[in-house]
């Protein structure tokens, strides 16, 4: 009896273990819609990703970075982004370019460019009218300066549709 009651108990545990990456899974994708997009990486998450000797530097200033587009109404978007440095730097900055698909390619519409100075962080936040019926995303350029030191890195949301 005892020995069934284990059993039974390691059956749920299992049970609970597999369930849990998938509930988490479709809580995300519930929460992601196509009226908005963002990006958001850490200098962390990209070091299994470069040669050793580099994620060993101590050359990186910029920490995190992130970009955003949201869809207000028919005719506009918001584009946000920010990013944080690992100190206080000469100047940081992050520029949002609204790109545009064209069926074959994205096109950029316009470039947004917000900087702060003798910081760790600089964000910006732009509305832009859009014509409906296309394609439409962001990419960011986050970098960061200090004393000879530069660092630049970049992302993209993915495509949203505006009607």
């Amino acid at each position: 009896m005892r020995k069934t009651y284990s059993v039974i108990l390691l059956i749920i545990v299992i049970f609970i273990v597999i369930n849990i990456p998938v509930m988490a899974a479709s809580e995300v994708s519930n929460q992601l819609s196509d009226t908005n997009a963002a990006a958001h990486h850490t200098r962390q998450d990209l070091k299994s990703q470069i040669n050793p000797e580099e994620a060993k530097s101590d050359d990186y200033l910029i920490q995190q970075w992130y970009c955003e587009i949201r869809v207000i109404n028919s005719g506009q978007v918001s584009l946000y982004g920010w990013t944080r440095c690992v100190r206080d730097c000469d100047s940081v900055d992050v520029e949002l370019q609204l790109q545009r698909w064209t069926g074959s390619s994205w096109t950029t519409l316009g470039t947004y460019v917000f900087r702060g100075f003798y910081t760790d962080y600089c964000w910006g936040i732009r509305t832009v009218s859009v014509s409906g019926g296309h394609y439409y995303r962001v990419k960011s350029y986050h970098r960061a300066r200090d004393g000879s030191l530069y660092d630049q890195t970049t992302a993209y949301t993915q495509a949203i549709y505006v009607n």
